[in-house]
């Protein structure tokens, strides 16, 4: 299971991508502004930082620096919706959310990230 720190301005897609990693088995903590995100990476450590499409490319390198001081450790993933990555080079990996299997690029990128393997479902009796 991955600690992943979500940062984004997208409420509803925050909320659509906290499920789709909480069923994952994942642990989700959001993020609006750089305040809590430093507030954030002080109360806990993240192995995955995801960085959301919304923001702007400036943000987005001023969010990285952010997260590569106050959480040691994690790996940033940035979500796009251009045709290519905003900050291609600043980052660990990069994820468009105009994929059709988002939900599994998602699970899979931050698996990946994190070195965690995914979670085994239980057979039933």
């Amino acid at each position: 299971m991955a600690n992943v720190l979500c940062i984004g301005k997208d409420d509803a897609a925050m909320q659509i991508r906290r499920l789709i990693l909480e069923r994952a088995g994942h642990s989700i903590t959001q993020a609006s502004d750089l305040r809590r995100v430093i507030a954030a990476c002080q109360n806990d450590q993240f192995h995955v930082a995801m960085l959301g499409q919304l923001l702007g490319g400036p943000e987005k390198m001023r969010v990285t620096d952010v997260v590569r001081k106050n959480c040691p450790g994690a790996k940033i993933l940035e979500l796009y919706t251009s045709a290519a990555p905003e900050i291609p080079n600043k980052v660990d990996a990069h994820l468009s959310v105009n994929s059709d299997n988002l939900a599994e690029e998602l699970i899979g990128a931050v698996n990946r990230l994190s070195a965690v393997k995914p979670r085994k479902e239980k057979r039933g009796a």
